[in-house]
């Protein structure tokens, strides 16, 4: 089986993508919102830790969904990470001679001790990860989890010149499209029936490289207690954060990717930001969803290439949705750089070692 074959390469659907760039209707112009945009209220969002009784009463809910098997957890692992050298970020040391991936496996080994259950854990992999990502955890007997771990793929797409043309370089072609590939490819891969009809109801879904998404009873019992079929973690927003934000879009509250946001629209007005941590309602997710490609602009090689990529954020622009504002300083540490690492290891030990 041939690579494109392999990863579930769509050609029809990629070729209507790119002639609807030829034709100038996938464009950077095209990616902005065209509705009305305005900021959230801060009545909008729930806020951990402002009602302890409501924390408490939202903790024991979530622990018995979770100790009734109620509990899955999705881990976002095909990235690239062309701003980490190109290397398989989940593999890379994060201290001691432990990897991104085996911190977040043991996070949700101590998980299972203290609710006394086995969570079950899909990893998104890519053409780009998986073959690292499977030799990482074979050597190291999957962290102790290899009867919980189940791993499925994003798709593949192929890079393109500025003029519409294929972009040809050797291992240089072809791309992940994105984490929007999540609620397709999931769907896609049976893993999705599998864990509703074995009575799974919640899906914790985060980043590889943040080593704070770790599993909060608070922020599941709310998702639970308000029958929400999305939550999504926000954090405060230090100067120079780039990233989507939630914003009242048509009337409608929602993720919005910071390049969507109209040019005269005042994104300091939001000051909160999306972390990428969400859970979802595992039945919400049994459907198709239209979710939108973007253009996308890509240096490869010292070259101008073009992308076409959906963001799971967008996932909130269909679903009944809930904005939670967390302690930044305990559940996001996104790592995108070496230089990242290096700033925050003793941090990152101090925290999770």
């Amino acid at each position: 089986m041939d690579i494109l074959s392999k990863y579930g390469y769509d050609s029809k659907l990629f070729e209507e993508l790119r002639n609807k760039f030829i034709s100038g209707e996938l464009s950077r112009k095209n990616n902005l919102i065209r509705g009305k945009v305005s900021a959230p209220e801060e009545s909008m969002y729930f806020y951990c830790g402002r009602d302890k009784g409501k924390d408490s009463e939202y903790s024991k809910i979530a622990d018995n969904a979770i100790r009734r098997g109620k509990l899955g957890i999705v881990i976002v692992n095909g990235g690239m990470a062309t701003r980490f050298g190109g290397v398989v970020k989940g593999v890379v040391e994060v201290y001691d001679a432990k990897s991104f991936l085996q911190i977040k496996l043991e996070q949700i080994k101590k998980a299972n001790e203290k609710y006394q259950t086995h969570i079950p854990v899909y990893l998104m992999n890519s053409y780009a990860t998986e073959a690292s990502t499977i030799e990482h955890l074979e050597k190291n007997n999957y962290f102790g989890l290899k009867n919980s771990i189940k791993c499925f793929n994003q798709f593949i797409a192929k890079r393109l010149n500025a003029d519409g043309t294929y972009f040809n370089p050797e291992n240089e072609s072809y791309y992940g499209p994105g984490h929007g590939d999540f609620a397709v490819a999931f769907r896609k891969s049976g893993y999705l029936n599998e864990f509703i009809s074995q009575g799974g109801e919640y899906l914790w879904f985060s980043n590889v490289d943040n080593l704070g998404a770790t599993i909060d009873g608070v922020i599941l019992g709310a998702h639970i207690s308000q029958d929400s079929e999305m939550t999504v973690e926000l954090a405060q927003k230090y100067a120079g954060d780039k990233g989507g934000a939630p914003a009242i879009v048509d009337g409608r509250l929602e993720i919005v990717e910071q390049f969507k946001f109209p040019k005269d629209f005042d994104q300091d007005s939001i000051t909160v930001f999306n972390t990428a941590t969400y859970i979802f309602s595992a039945k919400a997710l049994d459907r198709k969803f239209d979710l939108p490609f973007y253009y996308v602009e890509k240096t490869v090689k010292d070259k101008k290439v073009i992308q076409f990529e959906r963001l799971a954020g967008d996932l909130s622009i269909f679903l009944k949705s809930m904005y939670v504002v967390v302690n930044r300083e305990e559940r996001f540490f996104p790592i995108k750089t070496p230089d990242d690492l290096l700033r925050n290891r003793m941090k990152l030990k101090e925290k999770f070692g």
